[in-house]
């Protein structure tokens, strides 16, 4: 039929994850999840006891915060590193500079060289992170990335299961250092197998290499986004809106710096609505605007409004993770028209959930919350594996490197900004204390109310996607 895109290849079987000498990529790109995700998911549980044993509670949220804002300026440097140390040593550098970050953490006396040791923890997380996704883009063909990448999303599913059971453990004994002790023999491993099993740069790559490291853009999105995170619990609209609005330009001129350099931290055209590559990274600052927004608010809603244990709060943010998880492992072996389907129903999915869950906040009406997360869920499922797969596929001669690099740090910065958002509005509605049903209710109807414009708009530019993928020159 015209117009109608080349037929996609056969559907890879997911023992391919493990031959022709993939297993140690595959491990590699798992083991880096692992890694990262546990450092997200631990320090929450742990920060009371670190609190009470070397104090610093007015800097309670920073360990976790300089985390996020390391892993997002991380992420988006893989590209410089690699092109300056090369596939293996860049990889191997990246885990060893974790194992110090993490090695610190345990170590860290005080607040402050703990907020340091996060800092250096996360910009070395991003790198992995970002770097498990070149090496799904260098080493496996199309269809055999939809399968890895509903393993790496199942392994986040393993991970926010194991998170708090790991820092609940260290936590009830007294030893919080024990969690960032548990780590270091992983990334030990993980720094072996990528020493001796990663292939370093064909001389062709090792020609284009190109002198110079991009401090002065890692400084200016580091500056944008510990902006936008500062902004949310301010209580001056005025100050909030100054920061929100320096945030935005600290990046777009991050952005525009980028664009002129030799050395890329993001693809070419990165925002940009006739590229593909720049829909996609769009779609997926969009999306983790809108998904923040329901991993902060879900659970003040469920204990301040609705009154639920603990127990239940941490089974639906379990039903959220499911529906991602199912749905990604559902589809990850679609393609063609299925795959179509997938991308364009996966963000109306989401909308269609969130819609739900902002009209029935305040109702007593429990199951339609839950059911409405897992919509939400299967949404993001059911259309990320074929958007990153996608996106991989259609980088740009000589991107391909930092477009998968850079699809997790761009996620990334959505989160920050949809934070930044969710705090201003919440603020705004009244939420006060936190403590007041009535101001809760109020506040996250009107944060969730206010996200569905992202989505609205990532369906729409998942349609340009779709339709501009399927024009007879793409074919």
């Amino acid at each position: 039929m015209a117009g109608e895109p080349a037929p996609a290849p056969e559907k890879a079987p997911w023992a391919d994850l493990w031959r022709d000498g993939r297993g140690v990529y595959s491990a590699l790109v798992i083991g880096g999840v692992i890694l990262h995700a546990l450092q997200i998911l631990v320090i929450n549980i742990v920060m009371p006891t670190v609190v009470a044993d070397v104090g610093g509670a007015a800097y309670y949220t920073w360990p976790a915060m300089i985390y996020t804002i390391g892993t997002i300026v991380g992420s988006a440097s893989v590209g410089p590193v690699w092109a300056a140390l090369g596939r293996r040593y860049g990889t191997v550098v990246s885990a060893l500079a974790f194992g110090a970050g993490t090695i610190g953490c345990a170590l860290a006396p005080d607040m402050a060289m703990l907020i340091g040791a996060r800092a250096v923890q996360g910009f070395s997380g991003g790198l992995i992170v970002g770097g498990g996704m070149a090496l799904v883009s260098a080493f496996y063909t199309d269809s055999q990335r939809r399968r890895v990448l509903a393993a790496h999303q199942g392994t986040w599913m393993f991970a926010q299961l194991c998170g708090p059971l790991v820092g609940g453990a260290f936590a009830e004994i007294g030893w919080w250092r024990g969690s960032f002790w548990a780590l270091v023999p992983i990334v030990a491993i993980f720094a072996v197998l990528a020493w001796t099993r990663i292939p370093d740069e064909a001389p062709a790559d090792a020609s284009a290499r190109q002198p110079g490291f991009p401090v002065l853009r890692i400084m200016l999105l580091a500056s944008g986004v510990l902006a936008a995170a500062l902004s949310g619990p301010v209580d001056s609209a005025w100050f909030r809106g100054l920061l929100i609005v320096g945030a935005l330009a600290l990046v777009a001129l991050t952005f525009r710096v980028d664009d002129r350099s030799p050395v890329r931290m993001y693809p070419s055209r990165a925002l940009s609505l006739s590229s593909p590559v720049g829909l996609a990274l769009m779609i997926l600052f969009t999306g983790g605007m809108a998904q923040t927004s329901i991993n902060l608010f879900v659970p003040l809603l469920l204990q301040v409004v609705h009154g639920v244990t603990p127990l239940f709060i941490s089974f639906v943010s379990i039903v959220i993770s499911g529906g991602w998880t199912l749905g990604t492992f559902v589809v990850s072996g679609w393609s063609g028209k299925s795959e179509r389907i997938a991308l364009i129903c996966g963000p109306m999915l989401m909308l269609g959930g969130l819609a739900v869950m902002a009209a029935t906040a305040r109702l007593p009406m429990l199951w339609v919350i839950t059911i409405a997360a897992f919509l939400f869920g299967l949404g993001v499922g059911i259309h990320n594996v074929h958007l990153i797969a996608r996106t991989m596929a259609r980088a740009a001669k000589g991107e391909e490197r930092i477009t998968s690099s850079a699809m997790p740090s761009i996620r990334s910065l959505g989160t920050a900004f949809g934070a930044a958002m969710a705090g201003g509005l919440s603020t705004a509605a009244g939420l006060g204390n936190a403590t007041d049903p009535v101001a809760v209710g109020r506040a996250v109807t009107w944060v969730y109310g206010a996200n569905l414009l992202p989505l609205v708009i990532s369906v729409m530019l998942m349609i340009l996607l779709v339709r501009l993928d399927c024009r007879p020159d793409r074919g």
